[in-house]
Order: structure tokens, then sequence, then C-alpha cells
């Protein structure tokens, strides 16, 4: 990220394109997709350092689309560099790179060893065998609603027999219908529960259900809808803030400042980025933490354990995004002759 809010130090920019294709096909809402698609912005700085942001808007959860984002991304560069660093758009996913940029690492004083949680999706057997190959640790994520009712309530089951101690967080991404909620919470070991995030698409309903079945909250969609103003409740424990789509920086800050003030725990989580991307969340992460040092009843935490979904050699390793870069498409850069 840069040190200095300053276009004049920047002395080249170049535009990538990326395409990291998944092990095995994934479910984003209404699209199962193969790959994962995004742009690479690059700022090479007078003083040799390199700046690398993530634009990446996901099918299923980002209002806008991969090709008007590159539109309006290539458009900025053509017209003017000067205006890079202070470019408000209405693309969430560009607003969020063009943010992070102006974030001072130099100014954090206190490096945070934030816990990144154990994401698991699958089968139940496949679920079991990717949490014993993790050595039993105490809290997870797990996604739902990607298999029929039965299964789930299962595979929660089984994950709390293979250790009592353990704390789950579910992820239904508002799949559920009521019915479903209900069969899910009645069936559960709801103290092994940590909080589950979005079981309906109602809000309301949701907060019926957690009174009903004392199941605690995680709020993910409500959280970017663009008139959400949030109300206390006591079931609500956890604000999952996905930067990627809500993009911007003051409705965060003023989520997070609810949290801190509420005891509400937060959760910083990707959207499937590359390794950029999720280099951007931990920045972002560290800086509220160091902004909210001594608020010990309302935790910062990554959801950002989604890079082993990928199978690709490329933009996974956080030490060799400069390399990979150029094996990159060039979409464009200032540097032509």
């Amino acid at each position: 990220m840069c040190n200095k809010h300053n276009s004049q130090l920047i002395t080249e920019v170049t535009l990538y394109a990326y395409t990291l294709p998944f092990h095995k096909p994934m479910q984003f809402k209404q699209y199962q997709l193969q790959s994962r698609d995004g742009l690479i912005l690059q700022l090479s700085m007078h003083n040799g350092i390199n700046h690398f942001v993530e634009i990446a808007p996901l099918p299923g959860f980002s209002h806008e689309r991969l090709a008007d984002v590159k539109k309006q991304v290539m458009t900025l560069l053509a017209s003017s560099l000067d205006k890079l660093l202070t470019y408000k758009s209405n693309y969430a996913s560009v607003q969020f790179a063009f943010s992070a940029l102006t974030i001072d690492n130099s100014d954090q004083a206190i490096k945070i060893a934030m816990d990144n949680i154990p994401l698991l999706q699958g089968t139940q057997s496949q679920v079991k065998q990717q949490y014993q190959r993790l050595d039993h640790p105490v809290l997870i994520k797990l996604k739902v609603a990607r298999t029929s009712i039965t299964e789930d309530i299962a595979t929660f089951q089984s994950l709390c027999e293979l250790n009592p101690a353990l704390k789950i967080r579910c992820d239904a991404n508002q799949a559920w219908n009521k019915q479903q909620a209900i069969q899910f919470f009645s069936r559960i070991n709801v103290q092994q529960l940590d909080y589950i995030e979005e079981p309906t698409n109602n809000h309301q309903l949701n907060l019926q259900l957690a009174e009903q079945y004392q199941v605690p909250l995680g709020l993910d969609e409500t959280l970017q809808q663009p008139n959400f103003d949030y109300q206390h409740n006591q079931y609500v424990r956890a604000f999952i803030i996905k930067p990627t789509i809500i993009g911007d920086r003051q409705k965060i800050d003023k989520l997070v400042s609810i949290a801190m003030q509420q005891d509400i725990n937060i959760s910083f989580s990707s959207s499937f980025e590359s390794v950029v991307g999720l280099q951007q969340l931990k920045t972002l992460a560290n800086h509220y933490a160091n902004i909210y040092p001594n608020n010990h009843n309302s935790t910062i935490s990554l959801g950002i354990d989604t890079l082993k979904f990928y199978d690709s050699a490329l933009l996974v390793n956080e030490k060799q995004i400069a390399e990979d870069c150029q094996k990159l498409e060039v979409l464009w850069t200032s540097n032509e002759k």
C-alpha cells in the first residue's frame, strides 16, 4: 500500500487480467464458476517499490460486472493518473482497491496476529476429512445450504462428536427457507454453534428464529444493503465485512465503530480474491486493530482461508506476486512506447 499519498511518486502503472481455475466448480448463489477472474493493478514508485491491488467483483454477490469494471479502470488510467489515489468509483470492488492504496502501513504500530479461521465445505465425509487434517482446531467456519438440510445437520453433529470443545461458525448465504432453518436449529447442538451467518434472506425472520432457538447470528449480506441501519439486538454476535462487496470505506468505518461500541465481533472476509486481495484484507484488518487496540470484548478475525480452493500456481503466494504478474495478460500500461 502507498505510504505517500502523492500520485507524482508513481513512475509506471500496469493493469493485468487473471484467471485462476478452481479444483472443482464452485457455487456462488446462482453462478457455478470453473474459475475466478479479476484484475491486478501495479503501481511502480520512484523509490523502486511496487504496490499491487486487486479489483475482483464476485458473481452472485457483487452488483457490478468485471467487464464494466475493466472498462471504467482502463478509461481512468488513459485519462489521468493524477486522479488515481482520489478517484471515487460507483463500483464497490474498484473503490475498495483504490482505498487500499491510501492505507499507510508505516503508521501501523502493532502488527496484529489475527486468527484466520479455517473454512470447510463439501460432503459430510469430505468435511470430516478436512477437519481431521487440520488436527482438530477449536474454531472453524462451515459452509451449509449447499447440500440437503439432512446432510448439513449430520455434518454439523459429526464435527461436534469429533471435538466436544469445537465452536462452529456456519454460513448459509441466505439460502434456506424458514422450515429448513427451523429444522437445522432444532436438531443441532446449539451450544457448539459460535454463530450462523444469514440463514434466510429475511433479516427480521432471522432475528425471530435466533430468539426462539437461542441462536447467535452473524450479519453478512444484510450489511451490504445500501440503506441498512443496524439496530442493536442481543442475538447478533458478529459482523462479517466483505470489503470487495461493500467497497465504501466510510461505511466500513461505521460498521467497525458500531461493532466496537456494542461488543460485536468482526470478521474481515474474503470474496475469493487472489493472494493480492487477501493482503489488502489483512492490511485493512490490521488498520482497525490499531485504531481499537484496547477493545477486548470485540475480536477482529480473518475469513481468508480460500486460496486452497484454487488449482493454480499463480497469485497464491504473497512472496511471488511481482513474478506472477509478469506471466499475466497486460491490459494497459503507462510504459507503452
